[in-house]
């Protein structure tokens, strides 16, 4: 009787996580990925920055073809290089975004479903604090602006709760600042990513 109680238990818990995964309203995106960002040209050229994104989901409506949640995410890019020659010129400038929008997905509880994103929030460019020479730049600016969002991607299942996620999101902001004069252009941010999806 003892034994089949322990048997009974584990099959339950077993079952959890699959069962919670499949009814899951939470989830958590931890993607590591690349950003290429508009130029200032003939100013300034960039080469593009490592970012790191963490997206919060909660899903609003659901049925079985389509799914409507709350899309909360958060990207960070610690280093855009200026490549442009010029000892004068800033070092880097990093930046981040928080847009919060909507994503609707296809087929939400399939192997795989694709998705589309949009968002709108705020956006923060950092400048530098030294030259590309590494002294000093006493101009460093820093820049808080809007920001839309658009984007798509694919979310893969995988066991339970664990699945996979592939996207690339546009944040298109308002201009940046430089310690020197630049066009001032909108900037638009194209992110590509990738990495694990945790469903509660």
């Amino acid at each position: 009787m003892r034994i089949r109680s322990v048997v009974t238990t584990l099959f339950l818990l077993g079952g959890l996580p699959a069962y919670a995964a499949a009814d899951s309203r939470v989830e958590v995106a931890l993607l590591l990925g690349s950003t290429s960002a508009t130029n200032e040209q003939p100013a300034l050229q960039f080469d593009r920055g490592t970012t790191y994104q963490a997206t919060f989901g909660w899903a609003i409506w659901r049925r079985r073809a389509a799914q409507v949640a709350l899309d909360v995410p958060f990207i960070a890019s610690p280093a855009f290089t200026v490549v442009t020659p010029g000892a004068s010129l800033p070092l880097e400038y990093a930046s981040l975004y928080l847009t919060p929008g909507i994503r609707v997905s296809v087929a939400p509880g399939a192997k795989m479903s694709v998705f589309g994103t949009l968002g709108a929030g705020y956006a923060r460019y950092t400048e530098s604090t030294l030259r590309a020479d590494r002294s000093p730049n006493p101009g460093q600016r820093d820049t808080n602006t809007g920001a839309l969002e658009f984007g798509g991607g694919v979310d893969v299942r995988g066991l339970g709760w664990l699945g996979f996620r592939l996207e690339v999101r546009d944040v298109y902001t308002g201009a940046r600042t430089f310690s020197l004069a630049t066009p001032g252009n909108r900037v638009h941010n194209v992110v590509t990513s990738g990495g694990f999806l945790v469903r509660f």
